[in-house]
Formats: structure tokens, C-alpha cells, sequence
């Protein structure tokens, strides 16, 4: 019995350290500036230390203004880039030192890569992600912030609803650093309003990129109107940023209990 306490101690300690270390280790990897294999132009623009401050709300800025601006800083300080090669490179596995138990449980899945849904923050300090990683950011941070969001998704495409004043909901595209100034009914009705606001969609794009999205197929998948709310279920992932703590925690407490016992008999 007291070799096993003396192990659990022993491994506490060790998950401990490994949640401290990651206390200080970012995932973001510089070389998320100079990637090369991404389709988009000028793809990250922005590094993780000015996003940081970047999505701080300005004094009386409005809903709007706000939150047009932080769907710029988001498109800014992300890339739309999810291939298998950079799986460790760019922590889209989570590392070990963020959290090992969704660490863990990537282990026993054919796709490793993780999208954080409650802890949105971890998308944008990691700097990679899809359309869907990029509006669960800008959700986060409107909600945050006391704006109504909800995600949206269109076929093969993910945006956000934003509401950015009493009566007036936006579109806001992330991936894109676009937004459009209509809501989900008003786009239904005719799909021909979102060109304007895609109408560069090939400027976006390297000169190589596969398969890029086009004007016309941006407002094609808007037109189909099998528009939804894009849910989430996040309860494991706020699981397991508890857990992370308390499980070492309950490891030490056997032999830490048996340290204290024993001396009270001393005093005794």
C-alpha cells in the first residue's frame, strides 16, 4: 500500500509539472509567419502578442465598430491552414503540456486535430484552423463582450451572426476578414446581396491555390438555404480544464494525508 501511494504521489507530481510548464509554453509557433503552404495571400498579419491586445474592447466603441473590427483581427491573426504535416508543428494535436487529457483522448481518434470550442482563446493563440475555428474566435470574444453571436453554417462553410445594433444582425466571415451587412432572412430572400462583399475573392487566393473559393460559389452555398445554427458540444473540453488539476491533486492527497497523521502522532 505504501508503494502504491508513494507512486501516485509520484505521478501527481509529475501531471503537475507538466500542467505548470504549460502555464508558460504558447501554441503558437512563430513559424506560422513564413508557412508556405497555405492557399490565402498575406494569410497571418498579425502575431499573437498584438492579438492579444488587439481584441481588448476600446473605450465607447460601439457594437458594430467592435465587432467588425475583431472579425479583421481574427482574419488577421489566423491561418486557414489544417494539413495533416503540421499536426504536431502547429499543435493542432493538443501537446501534452496544454492539456493531456484531451492529449489523451486524440490518441484513440483517426483525427488528432482538435478545434477548441469553450476555450476559444487556445484557436487564437494557436494561429491555425478552418472557417469554423476562426468564428468560434469571433463568437467568443462578441459574447464575451455582451454581443449577441451564434454560428452559422452554409454548405462547406462556416460564418458568424452578429448582432451590431438594437435592430440590425451581420454576416461576419472570419476566414475571410469579410462581413456582410444583412441578416440570415434578408440573404434567403436573394443571395445576390452577398456578392458585393465577396466580390475580391480572387485576390485572396495564391496563384496556385487549389480549389479556392470564387465569387460565384460564395454565393451559390448562400443561396442554397440550407443555412443552420453550427452547435457545439464543449462539455468534455471544460471537463477536462478542471480535471487536468484536480486528478493530480487526488494522487498527492493519499500520501500527503498519511504524512500529516503521522505527525500528530509525534506531537501526541
Amino acid at each position: 500500500m505504501k508503494i502504491i501511494k508513494n507512486l501516485l504521489f509520484l505521478l501527481g507530481l509529475f501531471l503537475l509539472a507538466i500542467n505548470i510548464f504549460g502555464l508558460f509554453k504558447s501554441m503558437r509557433n512563430p513559424a506560422l509567419y513564413t508557412e508556405e503552404k497555405t492557399s490565402r495571400v498575406n494569410d497571418v498579419t498579425i502575431k499573437w502578442e498584438d492579438a492579444k491586445k488587439a481584441i481588448a474592447r476600446k473605450p465607447n466603441e460601439s457594437d458594430k465598430d467592435f465587432a467588425l473590427r475583431i472579425n479583421d483581427v481574427v482574419s488577421k491573426s489566423m491561418s486557414h491552414y489544417w494539413k495533416k504535416e503540421g499536426l504536431k508543428k502547429y499543435y493542432m494535436q493538443v501537446p501534452v503540456w496544454e492539456n493531456y487529457i484531451l492529449y489523451a483522448s486524440s490518441l484513440f481518434k483517426k483525427n488528432k486535430a482538435y478545434e477548441f470550442k469553450k476555450k476559444y482563446i487556445k484557436n487564437l493563440e494557436r494561429g491555425v484552423g478552418l472557417c469554423s475555428t476562426h468564428s468560434i474566435v469571433v463568437k467568443g470574444i462578441l459574447l464575451d463582450n455582451g454581443i449577441d453571436a451564434q454560428l452559422w453554417g452554409l454548405s462547406r462553410h462556416v460564418v458568424v451572426r452578429a448582432r451590431v445594433s438594437d435592430n440590425e444582425w451581420y454576416i461576419l466571415d472570419p476566414d475571410y476578414g469579410l462581413y456582410i451587412p444583412h441578416d440570415i432572412p434578408e440573404i434567403e430572400a436573394n443571395s445576390e446581396i452577398v456578392r458585393p462583399s465577396y466580390e475580391n475573392m480572387a485576390d485572396l487566393y495564391k496563384v496556385d491555390a487549389k480549389d479556392p473559393y470564387t465569387t460565384d460559389f460564395v454565393v451559390h452555398i448562400y443561396g442554397l438555404k440550407e443555412h443552420k445554427i453550427y452547435d457545439y458540444d464543449a462539455r468534455f473540453e471544460n471537463f477536462s480544464y478542471v480535471a487536468i488539476w484536480v486528478l493530480p491533486l487526488l494522487l498527492i492527497l493519499p500520501l500527503f494525508l498519511q504524512v500529516i497523521r503521522k505527525k500528530k502522532i509525534v506531537k501526541q
